[in-house]
């Protein structure tokens, strides 16, 4: 976990990681609110994407 939170020190992108259970929560709330949706993916693949250019 020290790991994880030096890494998001360092890579202040990596904040956005907070969007990715959000994502899952307003589609269980509001399942029809596709462009919020749209925004909200869109958001959170972006550290994600940062991870795995990390990773390779």
């Amino acid at each position: 976990m020290h790991i994880l939170l030096k890494e998001i020190r360092h890579q202040p992108v990596l904040w956005l990681l907070a969007f990715v259970p959000l994502v899952f929560v307003v589609e269980w709330m509001r399942p029809a609110a596709y462009t919020l949706l749209f925004g909200l993916s869109l958001l959170a693949i972006v550290p994600l994407t940062t991870l795995l250019s990390h990773a390779t």
